[in-house]
């Protein structure tokens, strides 16, 4: 019997990062960046005002409070650089090019002078009643990053402020690895397409649409659900197929004993492992690869196949992505009925976890922990886990959770 740390390492061991591609950064969002992306332009790109205020000589601000300046031009963001000349002052706005050397000049903010903030018609002078010595309120060209210097690092996700420095930097493509693409296989002549009401010994194959949606909050956006029934010919035609032009496959269903487990049947006797996982629930597991393509099998109850995919998916989804796998997890206070341990096994509840004052809370989403209690996943964020061979947790215990997301 395999522990979760040994079962994450079998299935990790499977892929490899995909290799990148040269994405227009404005579709690279969420990607995983394969090399370093020097700034194209520095930021800011030229010296400018951090203040709405007036420019002004250092010089001219000799001696005590208060000084008055003839105002001879206004400068808005957007506009062509002034000179200033000594003995006079610039209005000028947040944003506006400073000209000349920033070493001699400051901006001094309108809340510091006898002018109302707010728009209104350039004044012929202004009076400065207030002198701020320890900031100039002037950006330097470049002072945030300079042409040639990384502004994207490998390795790293470009997220949202990552799509701002680009542009920013004038990066206008990356090289980055492309989201996997990923095959879901669920098995079962039980299984019926959703909406269908059920005869005698079916059921709704919840398995196929959940695992899709999971995959669609981990950003796969390039999924394909298919049904297969338990003959033997028509999965491994199946299989076949999906190998050829996905990255990954995952299967649920038909991993445990049983006269009827397909996906065991055809995939162990090419070397795929089966057994056991030190959990629960879902303790029947499989992992490999089918035409070189990772494969993950899942067991067919939709809890377990839910508490599986949370445990081993999203680490291989970031292998496969070019990152390193990355665990969010908390500590959280136990509510509800508590949690039972098992003697040898590693219990994983799905939970739904609250943030309040006194804490993380986690609220197990059934009094029961079965692998068939698929009416209780609805708004469940994270795994409870509960190591072996220790008490019943109750309510008010510390409890390790597993994030859903990160």
């Amino acid at each position: 019997m395999r522990t979760i740390p040994e079962h994450l390492a079998a299935v990790l061991a499977t892929a490899t990062p995909l290799p990148p591609v040269r994405v227009d950064v404005r579709a690279a969002h969420g990607l995983t960046l394969a090399a370093d992306s020097p700034a194209r332009l520095p930021v800011p790109p030229f010296t400018n005002s951090a203040m709405d205020g007036f420019l002004v000589h250092s010089a001219d601000l000799e001696g005590g409070a208060p000084w008055t300046l003839p105002v001879v031009a206004d400068v808005p963001a957007g506009a062509a650089p002034v000179p200033l000349e000594r003995g006079s002052a610039l209005r000028i706005m947040t944003g506006a090019p400073v000209a000349g050397d920033p070493e001699l000049l400051r901006v001094i903010p309108v809340e510091d002078t006898d002018i109302a903030p707010g728009p209104g018609a350039l004044p012929a002078e202004v009076t400065i009643r207030d002198l701020r010595p320890a900031r100039t309120h002037i950006r330097r060209a470049g002072e945030n990053i300079a042409v040639g210097e990384p502004a994207l690092v490998a390795g790293t996700v470009l997220d949202a402020g990552g799509v701002a420095a680009a542009v920013s930097c004038g990066i206008t493509e990356v090289e980055a690895h492309p989201r996997p693409r990923v095959a879901v296989i669920s098995s079962g002549d039980e299984l019926l397409e959703p909406g269908v009401t059920p005869g005698p010994g079916q059921l709704p194959d919840s398995n196929r649409v959940m695992l899709a949606a999971l995959l669609a909050e981990h950003g796969i956006t390039q999924v394909t659900d298919v049904h297969c029934g338990d003959g033997p010919g028509g999965f491994r035609e199946l299989i076949d197929a999906l190998s050829a032009d996905h990255d990954l496959v995952l299967t649920t269903g038909g991993v445990s004993v049983g006269a009827f487990d397909v996906v065991r049947e055809v995939i162990e006797p090419a070397g795929v492992w089966f057994g056991t996982v030190a959990q629960r629930p879902c303790q029947h597991q499989g992992a490999g690869t089918w035409n070189g393509v990772p494969l993950v099998c899942l067991p067919g109850n939709p809890v377990a196949a839910f508490v599986s995919f949370l445990l081993y998916v999203p680490p291989l989804l970031q292998t496969l992505a070019g990152r390193t796998p990355q665990r969010p997890q908390v500590t959280a206070l136990l509510t509800g009925d508590g949690l039972p341990a098992r003697p040898d096994r590693t219990l994983l509840a799905p939970v739904r976890v609250t943030y309040t004052e006194v804490g993380v809370m986690a609220t197990p989403f059934d009094r029961r922990v079965g692998s068939h209690l698929v009416a209780s996943l609805a708004d469940t964020h994270a795994l409870a886990v509960v190591p072996p061979g220790g008490e019943r947790l109750v309510a008010g215990d510390p409890v390790r959770v597993l994030l859903r997301l990160g």
